[in-house]
């Protein structure tokens, strides 16, 4: 039993070892977070946020989308479809942190 589990703790830490796109998306979520959590620090408000989120963390989103892709088409997947499971991959993290002002806010 303890054998089994050491195995599977041991192909948890190397599946996170290969995870290319691991840095690029702590990266980014660290930057969305930040924002988050200044925005609800300075009570900005919900259209402030709104019309301000789209451009933040630019820098950040562009090296999370290129290692999405790169490790994309490392697998041969098609560069069409690595760029679209890069926007997908940025859309969830964005709704993510935008639900996260959304329940900040005050009722």
């Amino acid at each position: 039993m303890f054998s089994s589990f050491l195995a599977l703790m041991l192909a948890a830490v190397g599946g996170q070892a290969t995870d290319t796109t691991r840095m690029a998306r702590e990266a980014f979520t660290a930057c969305l977070q930040a924002f988050v959590q200044q925005s609800v620090s300075a009570r900005m408000t919900p259209s402030d946020f709104e019309a301000q989120y789209p451009q933040q963390c630019a820098a950040q989103e562009a090296a999370y989308r290129e290692a999405i892709i790169r490790r994309d088409t490392a697998a041969r997947i098609a560069r069409a479809a690595a760029e679209e499971s890069a926007g997908l991959e940025i859309e969830d993290a964005r709704i993510n942190f935008s639900e996260r002002f959304a329940m900040a806010q005050p009722r």
